[in-house]
């Protein structure tokens, strides 16, 4: 099998555009510690999506991100997604983190951590996934108190 060498323009594109999903969706309310949105989706089930910030320095911003559904659902597994997206600003780019470590490029496959080959793209493509769904079917919550995920 071939050694896996990351597509760096492709990663580096992705993160581009999370940067400039994620502006779009505090645009207007950028003092806001958090954003909460409403996502309607087929079968008329409806998730919601919460962003928090988290700890900022000059260059960079942690955000928290938490999506799931707004009635639980009976699933025999966890349907609310965590992740930890870091911006930086002098770049223009968004990545995520599990908050306190990057994610590297390649990983040799198999290994213990079950990790795909390309983990770091395809956790950058659910986070890209999840804010273009956001923006074309989502709607600000303004007056929210606080929410609990089902």
């Amino acid at each position: 099998m071939p050694k896996y060498v990351p597509d760096l323009t492709s990663l580096q594109m992705l993160g581009e555009l999370n940067y400039r999903r994620v502006a779009k969706l505090m645009r207007g309310h950028e003092s806001d510690t958090q954003w909460h949105f409403s996502i309607h989706s087929a079968g008329d089930q409806e998730s919601r999506l919460r962003l928090t910030l988290g700890n900022e320095s000059r260059f960079t911003t942690d955000v928290a991100l938490e999506f799931g559904p707004e009635i639980r659902n009976k699933l025999l597994f966890e349907s609310k997604l965590n992740m930890t997206i870091r911006l930086y600003h002098d770049v223009g780019i968004a990545e995520i983190t599990d908050g306190h470590r990057q994610y590297s490029g390649a990983y040799p496959y198999p290994n213990d951590a079950m990790y795909h080959r390309d983990e770091k793209f395809r956790l950058n493509q659910q986070l890209a996934d999840l804010l273009e769904l956001c923006l074309k079917h989502g709607h600000r919550l303004y007056e929210t108190t606080y929410f609990q995920f089902a």
